[in-house]
């Protein structure tokens, strides 16, 4: 950061601080693309569960220390600076599946279809004391033979050794890695002693087939909509899936059961609009099983999880930007933004202009936050000479963003917000 020229200005930036009058330029914000994330309405923030009722729950908070001080922060950015104003939602590609069993089913059989060799499976308890399995305790039926788990397996893994090696596994998990000579096809694991509820785990590392959800983006607003894709691939070939199922669980942890539509292209989709906010702040979770087949009759499994954030649209850009001149060839840029509910809000943009070659360029990066009470308020971006000193007239305001800070949440983010000759 120091290496970067950065400075924190702790002044100047209370909302109201710079009279309209005392700005070289007054100018309106550019339509909103339908990349855009813009409010079309305020909607108040939820209050905070009280921690009493919280710990009744048992519910973990966290409650975030809601700064009243105001900070404005820059700093140059190299000209070849990779800058994404469109960001581009995650996806991996999975090939592991989760399934919940009952005792009985776990004494009776349960049968895993798997799509390669050498597939990792762990079985994971509800009650670690009670269900606890040994690999001597299970067995396995696969092409024509029976083996326990200690004789099918390359590689027996306790909790201790697993969590040593940085894997997050749950108390009295039994990890076994099956040998890549016994094959591939469906196979039965059986534990005549089980106790409870097991989840097992079965991911196949050496598979070609995998699936993948996709999502159109990776935040949005209480009532907007978000578009999931979900296909499986064999390499670099599509194959058609059989049949998706899932579900939608919000921080709280309450759940939505979704349906999903069959494409031409053999991938499936579906539609979610959270309309509700969570009681708890955190990531929703769309929740995708899947069954596919490896194209000679035999089942491919796959879950994926894809996480976004939702927020509260508490606040907004009101589309007033005034520019001036500030210090010796610095650069201030006052936004109007309008709050619903008192917070701690800031605003952030990335500041391009030409340089010496005439080219368009990444110049500055710059950030202000303050305390802002329910109103029509401002935000003061300041982008300090030392920050602008390589870019210069015409400039570009991108990247710009509106974030709730104690609520952890983007508000609003305009990937070419303002176009202006000179401050």
């Amino acid at each position: 950061m120091i290496a970067m020229n950065r400075r924190i200005l702790a002044a100047g930036v209370l909302a109201g601080l710079f009279a309209t009058s005392a700005f070289a330029g007054t100018h309106t914000l550019l339509p909103a693309t339908p990349t855009d994330m813009v409010p079309v309405a305020l909607q108040a923030a939820p209050a905070p569960m009280p921690a009493t009722a919280a710990a009744l729950a048992g519910v973990d908070i966290p409650r975030p220390h809601a700064e009243h001080q105001p900070v404005s922060v820059s700093w140059a950015l190299p000209a070849d600076a990779p800058v994404n104003p469109v960001p581009q939602p995650f996806a991996r590609a999975s090939r592991e599946y989760w399934t919940d069993v009952s005792a009985t089913e776990m004494q009776r059989g349960v049968e895993l279809p798997l799509s390669a060799p050498g597939a990792v499976i762990r079985v994971s308890p509800g009650d670690p004391k009670g269900g606890r399995l040994e690999a001597t305790g299970v067995t396995f039926r696969m092409n024509g033979q029976t083996l326990a788990g200690d004789r099918a397996a390359s590689t027996v893994g306790d909790v201790a050794s697993l969590r040593a090696a940085g894997m997050a596994v749950p108390d009295a998990s039994l990890v076994m890695q099956l040998r890549p000579e016994l094959g591939a096809g469906p196979v039965t694991l059986q534990a005549p002693n089980a106790s409870g509820r097991y989840v097992v785990h079965v991911f196949e590392p050496k598979s070609p087939f995998t699936v993948t959800a996709k999502a159109d983006r990776d935040d949005l607003l209480l009532g907007q909509r978000l578009h999931l894709d979900v296909a499986m691939k064999d390499g670099d070939r599509q194959r058609p899936l059989q049949a998706v199922g899932g579900f939608l669980r919000a921080p709280d942890g309450s759940t939505t059961l979704l349906d999903y539509h069959a494409n031409t292209d053999g991938s499936f989709s579906t539609d979610v609009a959270p309309v509700q906010p969570s009681s708890t702040p955190g990531l929703w979770e769309l929740h995708s099983f899947t069954i596919g087949d490896d194209g000679q009759g035999h089942a491919v499994r796959r879950d994926t999880t894809s996480v976004f954030a939702v927020a509260t649209p508490d606040a907004k850009l009101d589309g007033t930007a005034d520019t001036r001149r500030a210090g010796r060839h610095g650069i201030d840029i006052a936004l109007g933004v309008t709050v619903d509910s008192a917070s701690r809000f800031a605003v952030s943009g990335v500041l391009y202009g030409r340089d010496a070659k005439g080219r368009m360029v990444p110049g500055a990066f710059a950030q202000s936050a303050a305390w802002l009470k329910p109103g029509e308020r401002r935000l003061v971006l300041r982008f300090d000479p030392s920050s602008v000193r390589g870019i210069g007239a015409p400039y570009e305001l991108r990247d710009l963003r509106l974030q709730d800070q104690p609520a952890i949440s983007l508000v609003e983010r305009r990937a070419l917000a303002l176009r202006f000759d000179r401050p």
